[in-house]
């Protein structure tokens, strides 16, 4: 619901992945076409949306140019990953637009996906025996990962993508890891304490068959 809500206050399923995209990741900036390939939509669409939230002072714009020092776009707030950039226009969100920490709050606090349709997409992937949604997916901070997963037979390039449209998504890279039963088996019974950090940190199973509490 709080999803649905969202599109309705942004008009499209697009704009709020852009929003979602920009707005968890406050201190990046890109162009068109990479937030095109990044929120999986048309570019020609994305472009229309970011020239018109430019237009009213929700982006700044910087214009890097082929063989430029590359200087940042404020002295004391480097962007990041502005060093080595193709040239083009660059576009990051500008946090003393009126309405910044409204929508930033709104965004942050809102569910980033369906955990009902990740489960479902994750049993898909093989024979999944667990799987727990962390950080970004519950909005915490400071997580070993957003997605582990236990499980055989998984196929990879299913997970792959899955990542992908995950991403897309929530406007955030993902940070993932996949054990087979038997070596989760193994590292849980050696009190492993990247698996401690992951079970004793906040998070949600999704799916449960080997019942961990």
């Amino acid at each position: 619901m709080p999803n649905q809500i969202l599109e309705q206050i942004f008009n499209s399923s697009i704009k709020v992945r852009l929003f979602k995209l920009f707005l968890r990741n406050p201190d990046s900036m890109y162009r068109a076409e990479d937030v095109a390939s990044k929120i999986q939509a048309n570019k020609r669409v994305v472009k229309k949306q970011i020239e018109g939230l430019y237009e009213i002072g929700f982006f700044k714009k910087k214009t890097i140019r082929k063989g430029s020092s590359k200087k940042t776009a404020k002295p004391n707030r480097k962007k990041s990953g502005e060093g080595g950039k193709e040239a083009g226009a660059y576009f990051y969100v500008n946090p003393r637009f009126d309405f910044y920490e409204e929508l930033r709050s709104l965004i942050l606090k809102s569910p980033p996906a369906s955990l009902i349709k990740i489960s479902q997409q994750i049993g898909e992937l093989g024979r999944v025996k667990l799987a727990v949604l962390s950080g970004v997916f519950i909005n915490a901070e400071n997580s070993r990962v957003d997605l582990f997963v236990v499980g055989d037979a998984i196929n990879r390039r299913k997970l792959k993508r899955l990542v992908g449209d995950l991403e897309a998504e929530v406007g955030k890279s993902i940070n993932y890891s996949v054990l087979t039963t038997d070596d989760f088996k193994y590292r849980y019974g050696m009190f492993d304490r990247f698996l401690l950090d992951i079970l004793e940190s906040p998070h949600k199973k999704v799916i449960n068959k080997l019942k961990i509490e």
